[in-house]
């Protein structure tokens, strides 16, 4: 059992003063450096400007630098969180948990499969009866929808009988992953205590789940616990990167949250617990006014219930603590950019957030700082804009230096190189330097036969920079045209994520970043003709732009992901002494997929009389049938009696075949007729 560590108001506050202090502290003697390197024969606009922009680049990059150290630390020591009560292992739960799983249009098999591991670990812990899982559904794709229906039936075959697994589709998607919770509150919500909230790819050990309701039972004015994720699962070369440095740089990360978070700390949206009471007193999130991007239903939800539930009196708490926290991450750099527009869309609408009443001083900063993590990339864009245009000034119009009056000392223009240079290494050293204390502790708590060995590890450390170094421009790109998009009033719609190795093609990787590479081979030409002395400086941008195509595509590849496992690149402890849950969850994937789907959509429901009875059972429980027209149901039910009469091959149109799925009397009569 871990120790109570008590902390007082004063020390937590002491701790908020340290890092935040050393922030603005590290940040002002920077930008008065800096004011003294720009060029003195620049305007006074141009000259507050780069300062601006200077400091907010600084201030983010000092932050990060901060938070990472106090982090180390708290990791070399082996530091508890304080403030939070542990309970002995074995302590038997009196309360229920509601484990979720959101799913919209995902694998099925994937989903239940990692389901039913983490079922079975719960098993393990003699507690699993406290625990019942939760599918449920938003997916609107209706072959998926019938193939959730079916692998359900399946998996609760398999599943231990002391935990029950329930399934409803919701025929509305209102608010999304949001709307699809508050919908679980509002109907079920009372029979819980807690909730588990899962995304699709996520998988929890029964320990960690049972440790955090726990936690919860023992810590009654606790609202969120949030166990920090680890990527698994991926290969892709891209992903691999990922999953090495979440595992490295993202303990020190968490660990400096912490330390200056205590129990005000933020939700990530999954692989979290939540006391069911608070959710549901303080949770019910506004509809933002105005017309998307902006306005409706918030996509970035986890900030704002954590920020509510905060404001409700209750605390939230990130725990580092906690391992046997997984989840995958995207496969490709496009993957992940598709994915940063939407959370770039929901910290946006944060900035409206921002200002209400009644939120606790360190909910505004987690909004702030997520605005941030995106204004940072047009910031840092438009830093490097305005020193290129200063620098082609001089060029294009050389500085006068004997004025038109009479004096004896021309007017040199003061630039302070050697500052400059030192202010660039000062902000790499506070960029790279926390990745080698990171490298430390990892080197630390894992042996080195499970990292791919000492060397493996320094040296995937420096690969993964160099990576990071070449596609820091492209991401700047990516997320500065999110930026600028939001503003421009384009919304992003909600799509479902590639959780695939597919690699992306040479078609793909030109359309994405055809306008990257033409401003990199653009930027590298004037700047070789017209502003020489900058050339090497900006070739660490120029180059990562210039090659974005390659550099997506290598990445993308699943080979390459391979082949640096080999040579013992990016390896991390789980895939060497692979976790009995993922070895779990791998055996029953393999199950399900099995048990496929011989048809898909409606000619699965009238050929399988057991699936058809399954699904027209389960019509009123998923609520009223969305509207459709007459027409087209009845252009459906020609082709299903086309289908039943002479075996033509059934082409439904979406809406034909959502038609006919809520048309109980229908798939009735023909799966009757098919029997017979």
């Amino acid at each position: 059992m871990q120790k109570f560590v008590p902390i007082s108001p004063k020390q937590v506050r002491r701790r908020r003063v340290v890092v935040f202090g050393l922030m603005i502290l590290s940040t002002l003697v920077a930008t008065l450096k800096w004011m003294t390197v720009i060029p003195s024969d620049s305007s006074i606009f141009t000259q507050l400007l780069m300062v601006i922009l200077f400091m907010l680049t600084f201030a983010w990059i000092a932050l990060f630098f901060w938070s990472s150290i106090l982090g180390f630390f708290e990791l070399w020591r082996k530091r508890n969180v304080p403030g939070i009560h542990w309970v002995d292992d074995d302590t038997k739960l009196s309360t229920r948990t509601a484990i979720l799983m959101p799913v919209y249009n995902e694998s099925p098999t994937n989903v239940f499969a990692n389901l039913l591991a983490m079922a079975e670990d719960l098993k393990k812990t003699g507690q699993e009866k406290a625990f019942d899982i939760f599918v449920l559904s938003d997916t609107t794709n209706p072959k998926v929808w019938v193939e959730e229906e079916k692998i359900w039936l399946e998996a609760r075959q398999l599943m231990s009988p002391n935990i029950n697994l329930y399934y409803r589709r919701r025929a509305k998607n209102i608010a999304r992953k949001s709307g699809n919770i508050e919908d679980f509150c509002n109907k079920w919500g009372a029979k819980y205590d807690f909730m588990i909230v899962l995304d699709a790819d996520s998988l929890l050990s029964g320990k960690t789940m049972l440790t955090m309701a726990q936690l919860m039972e023992d810590n009654p004015e606790t609202g969120i616990i949030q166990a920090p994720p680890m990527c698994i699962n991926r290969n892709s070369l891209f992903a691999r990167i990922q999953q090495f440095a979440g595992k490295v740089y993202g303990p020190i990360v968490s660990a400096g949250l912490a330390y200056w978070q205590v129990g005000d700390s933020n939700y990530w949206g999954h692989n979290a617990i939540i006391r069911v009471k608070a959710f549901m007193e303080c949770c019910k999130l506004p509809v933002l006014s105005g017309r998307a991007p902006f306005g409706g239903h918030i996509l970035s939800h986890d900030f704002v219930e954590a920020a509510l539930i905060r404001r409700g009196g209750w605390s939230a708490w990130l725990l580092p603590e906690l391992k046997g926290s997984f989840e995958e991450c995207p496969p490709t750099m496009i993957d992940f950019a598709i994915r940063d527009r939407r959370w770039c869309q929901g910290n946006m609408q944060h900035i409206k957030v921002l200002i209400s009443k009644g939120l606790h001083p360190v909910s505004r900063v987690h909004f702030t700082i997520g605005i941030m993590s995106y204004l940072s990339s047009p910031i840092w864009l438009c830093f490097l804009l305005v020193g290129l245009m200063t620098a082609l000034g001089r060029e294009i119009f050389p500085p006068t230096y004997f004025p038109q009056s009479y004096t004896l000392f021309p007017e040199w223009p003061i630039f302070d190189k050697i500052g400059t240079i030192a202010l660039f290494i000062l902000s790499m050293f506070m960029l790279i330097f926390p990745k080698f204390l990171g490298l430390i502790i990892y080197l630390k708590e894992n042996k080195a036969n499970e990292i791919g060995g000492i060397c493996g590890a320094i040296k995937s450390v420096l690969a993964e920079i160099i990576f990071s170094a070449l596609s820091a421009p492209i991401m700047m790109m990516f997320q500065s045209k999110f930026v600028f998009d939001i503003f421009a009033g384009i919304d992003a719609g909600w799509n479902t994520q590639n959780r695939e190795d597919s690699g992306t093609p040479f078609k793909q990787a030109f359309e994405r970043h055809f306008w990257h590479t033409l401003l990199g081979i653009a930027t590298t030409i004037i700047v070789w003709n017209y502003a020489h002395a900058l050339f090497w400086w900006m070739l660490p941008i120029t180059v990562g732009l210039m090659l974005s195509i390659p550099i997506s595509m290598f990445s993308s590849r699943e080979s390459n992901g391979i082949a640096a496992r080999k040579h013992k690149f990016f390896i991390i402890p789980e895939e060497v002494n692979i976790p009995e849950i993922l070895k779990e969850a791998k055996a029953y994937l393999a199950i399900l997929q099995k048990i496929s789907l011989d048809n898909c959509g409606v000619e699965a429901i009238v050929t399988e009389p057991r699936l058809n009875a399954l699904h027209i059972l389960m019509l009123p429980i998923n609520g009223p049938a969305p509207e459709f027209s007459a027409k087209t149901l009845e252009m459906a039910q020609i082709k299903l009696e086309n289908f039943i009469n002479h075996m033509l091959k059934m082409e439904l149109t979406k809406e034909e075949e959502i038609a006919l799925l809520y048309s109980p009397q229908i798939l009735r009569k023909a799966c009757l007729a098919l029997a017979i």
